[in-house]
C-alpha cells in the first residue's frame, strides 16, 4: 500500500471557494491561503489552465483539479497520511462496507459549480499509481455512520491490518482520528494522492500538519481499547483443559 495516501477534512466552504477560483475567477485565488496568497495564486492558475484543456475522459486535467482540491484543504486542516489510509483503499483491501458510504469525486465537484462534463471524467476512485489526483469522499452527513462502522467492526479490522503487514493499532487509530475531527467540526472527508511526498515534506502545502500513524499520540482511552482488542485470544491452561467441564464440553 502506497504511504502518499492523505485523507482530508472536507470544508465545504473550501470547496465553494476553490471550485468558484478555479471555474468563475470568482474568488480571489490568494484569498483561500492568506498565509502564503503566492502559492495558492500559482496552484490555482495551474487548476484553472488544466481545468480548461479537458475533453471527454482525459484525466490529467481533472487531477489536477481534484488534487488542488486536496492542497488547498491541507493549509487550513489537519493531514492524516499513511499506508492504507485512503478510502478506495480502505474498501478494496480492509473492509468492502465502507463502500456503502464513499461518493465520486464527480457529486462533489458537479455540485459546486464545476461542468458536468468535467466533473464526470474524474475517476471514481482514486489510483496512487497514477500520480496526483483527488478520490473520492464521504459527505459530513454520513460521517456519524463512519464512525459507527469502524466502531462495530473493530476486532475484524485490527486482524486485517495486521494480515496485510500494518501495525494495526495506530492505523486503524490514525483514521479514527481523522473521523473524529471530521464529525466534531461537521465536515466529511476527502481522499487524495501526491499531496505529500515522505521523501521531500518541503514540497508539502504550506502550514501542512501532517499526521502520521502513532499510538503515543492517540486519546489513552481509545488506545488502550484497540490494543486490547489487537491482543490474541488467550489459550487455555493446562488446568482449565483438563477440567470436568472442558471434558464434558468435547
Amino acid at each position: 500500500m502506497p504511504d502518499h495516501v492523505t485523507l482530508h477534512p472536507l470544508d465545504a466552504d473550501i470547496v465553494a471557494r476553490y471550485v468558484a477560483a478555479v471555474v468563475r475567477s470568482a474568488t480571489a485565488a490568494g484569498a483561500l491561503v492568506p498565509h502564503d496568497p503566492a502559492w495558492a495564486e500559482h496552484l490555482i492558475a495551474g487548476a484553472r489552465a488544466s481545468y480548461a484543456t479537458v475533453r471527454g475522459s482525459e484525466a490529467a486535467g481533472v487531477n489536477a483539479v481534484s488534487v488542488g482540491l486536496a492542497k488547498v484543504l491541507a493549509t487550513a486542516h489537519p493531514t492524516y497520511l499513511g499506508a492504507g489510509i485512503g478510502l478506495s483503499l480502505w474498501e478494496a483491501r480492509t473492509d468492502r462496507g465502507l463502500g456503502m458510504l464513499l461518493r465520486p469525486p464527480s457529486r462533489l465537484f458537479g455540485e459546486a459549480g464545476v461542468a458536468m462534463g468535467v466533473a464526470r471524467a474524474m475517476p471514481i476512485r482514486l489510483d496512487p499509481s497514477r500520480g496526483q489526483m483527488g478520490g473520492s469522499h464521504i459527505p459530513a452527513r454520513l460521517i456519524p455512520e463512519l464512525r459507527l462502522l469502524l466502531d462495530a467492526r473493530t476486532d475484524r479490522l485490527l486482524r486485517r491490518l495486521a494480515d496485510a503487514e500494518l501495525d494495526p493499532v495506530p492505523t486503524l487509530g490514525l483514521l479514527m482520528e481523522a473521523v473524529a475531527y471530521a464529525e466534531r467540526h461537521g465536515m466529511g472527508l476527502y481522499e487524495a494522492s501526491g499531496v505529500i511526498d515522505p521523501r521531500a515534506p518541503a514540497a508539502a502545502p504550506p502550514g501542512t500538519r501532517a499526521l502520521v500513524p502513532d499510538r503515543t499520540r492517540l486519546d489513552p482511552a481509545l488506545r488502550t481499547r484497540l490494543e486490547e482488542a489487537a491482543r490474541p485470544p488467550t489459550k487455555p491452561g493446562l488446568l482449565s483443559r483438563l477440567s470436568p467441564r472442558r471434558a464434558r464440553r468435547l
